[in-house]
């Protein structure tokens, strides 16, 4: 819904489009700056423009936070440094390039995936190239000369074939891998770490059915994760081994160190069996998940440690639109015992930064009382109840309702837009001038968020779908819905939601529809959980997409 955007845009960019920093002009702004993703974001701003010099760039490599590949590129394209611009050139590029390169180029950019798309001539002419340093490359390597390289695995070391199993391409599984490995191999391979990423992987994998009847019967090492062990379950249930995959999720909730693997684990214990049992203990979560909730809901019991601050006043001194202020802060944070941060909260008791106060008070209860406050509320009375609930639902998940945070993406802000999405919408709302640091002002946050929800709800209607598109981008949500999810096969739409291979997206999805629930509660408008994972089979009351 748009209730005269452009206008409050105009009115709010006019009036403190001056208080915020642009592009810093010298590297003098860095000086005094914590070292933080803050930081980092100037960085590489003021790396992109054209007059800055090699100089500065070696100058701010050393203050640089978290560095990524992206990052990397960046600095290897200013400086004038011949090995950080060779290993830029050749880490990203394709197998077949690498091999005309010289041998230091191509042990910079080669990998397992690149390597299982080579021939055995290809292979033997590589193998002398390798760098002594990779010794475990080499190993690998050796395997998959062999001419059948199936039949010579069994006999391999468990290390080597785990690690080719796990690197390896699918096209290279499949051919290389026609039948089932014996129960008795994958039972030693699980003994190795890599054996959790490959479980995973071949479990979302459609294409590896081999793999998927393997993996039925593997005995799990206590090496094996709880989520690799959640993966077998699911594994399981896809081929009705109810008994088999009620193992996996038992063991996956014993082994699990986290609250919400634990509910996801009980929660698809009691969709396998349908035993109460399952369901009293998830309803005895500390956590508040979409297990929980939908525990809670079917036992009809009420939410517990839900806390929604209503604060008064603002803040005398502390600049919630400056990305380095909370920096600061939590550097102090970090070294404090719980009383200590709770003592801090109060320093923060007011209404505009109610987001800090949730934000330490949580973490003073050691994550046992669950906030959700409401900034600003000023700012989407006006929208409807749906609107208000889910912002509020995407934003507790994307920066905990702080406004001047920044990811290890660089999105910004309390609504965490990227850089080139906010831009986009500035320039459809012709908004002449617009800085990106304008998003760390709560209201403009919410003003673009309600043009770009706008822009969603226009294909998609649940609050799950317009998560993942917020998240992943509304071509991937496109994408993965005409893909045949969310049908009206057993266990759905919980497979579906468990089975996205995208795991940041999969994840946002159920944590924005949890915080929605809540929130819905919370503004006077509850709605039922269980009737929202109906809806998500309903295509005409969940996406324009497939009812098209």
């Amino acid at each position: 819904m748009r209730y005269n955007v452009y206008l409050g845009l105009v009115f709010v960019l006019l009036f403190c489009l001056d208080a915020f920093a642009k592009t810093p002009e010298s590297l003098a702004f860095f000086n005094d700056k914590p070292r933080s993703l803050a930081k980092d974001f100037y960085i590489q701003s003021y790396l992109q423009r054209e007059e800055t010099t090699p100089k500065e760039a070696q100058a701010l490599f050393g203050m640089v936070h978290t560095m990524n590949l992206r990052f990397f590129h960046l600095f290897a394209k200013k400086m004038d440094n011949v090995d950080l611009k060779k290993i830029s050139r050749c880490i990203d590029m394709e197998i077949v390039s690498l091999l005309k390169e010289d041998d230091l180029c191509l042990n910079i950019g080669l990998n397992l995936s690149k390597i299982t798309s080579l021939s055995k001539n290809q292979l033997a002419s590589l193998k002398p190239r390798i760098s002594p340093y990779y010794p475990h490359l080499l190993s690998v390597i050796e395997l998959m000369q062999n001419e059948n390289v199936a039949q010579s695995a069994l006999e391999a070391n468990d290390e080597t074939l785990i690690s080719l199993l796990q690197g390896s391409i699918t096209h290279y599984k499949k051919t290389t891998f026609p039948d089932a490995l014996p129960k008795a191999k994958l039972d030693a391979l699980s003994a190795y770490p890599k054996f959790n990423a490959f479980a995973i992987n071949v479990v979302q994998n459609s294409d590896l059915s081999a793999f998927h009847h393997a993996l039925l019967h593997v005995n799990p090492h206590a090496n094996v994760s709880a989520k690799a062990l959640f993966f077998l379950g699911l594994n399981a249930l896809k081929y009705a081994k109810v008994e088999r995959a009620m193992f996996y999720f038992q063991q996956s909730a014993e082994r699990s160190t986290k609250q919400e693997e634990k509910d996801r684990a009980l929660f698809w214990s009691y969709l396998s069996s349908n035993e109460d049992m399952h369901l009293i203990k998830l309803s005895q979560s500390t956590d508040i998940n979409i297990y929980s909730l939908f525990a809670f809901e079917k036992l009809n019991l009420p939410l517990r440690t839900i806390v929604s601050p209503k604060l008064e006043g603002t803040h005398p001194k502390f600049d919630i639109t400056d990305p380095f202020a909370w920096t600061i802060v939590m550097s102090k944070v970090y070294r404090m015992n719980y009383a200590e941060v709770e003592a801090e909260a109060q320093k923060f008791k007011y209404a505009n930064t109610v987001a800090h106060y949730s934000y330490l008070m949580e973490r003073a209860s050691r994550y046992q009382h669950h906030y959700y406050p409401i900034p600003f509320p000023e700012e989407i009375q006006n929208a409807s109840v749906h609107r208000q609930a889910l912002m509020l639902a995407i934003a507790r998940q994307e920066s905990r309702f702080l406004p001047s945070v920044v990811s290890t993406s660089y999105a910004l802000g309390m609504m965490q837009f990227m850089p080139f999405v906010a831009r986009d919408i500035a320039k459809k709302e012709k908004l002449e001038g617009f800085e990106l640091e304008a998003l760390f002002d709560p209201r403009i946050a919410y003003l673009f968020a309600n043009i770009h929800l706008d822009f969603l709800e226009k294909y998609l209607l649940h609050p799950v779908f317009i998560a993942y598109a917020y998240n992943g981008g509304i071509g991937f949500t496109k994408k993965h819905l005409l893909g045949g999810t969310f049908s009206q096969k057993a266990y759905e739409p919980f497979l579906s939601m468990e089975m996205m291979i995208n795991e940041e997206s999969r994840e946002y999805g159920k944590k924005v529809l949890a915080n929605y629930v809540v929130y819905r509660g919370l503004l006077g408008e509850p709605v039922s959980i269980n009737n929202l994972f109906e809806t998500l089979l309903k295509p005409s009351q969940s996406d324009r997409f497939r009812s098209e």
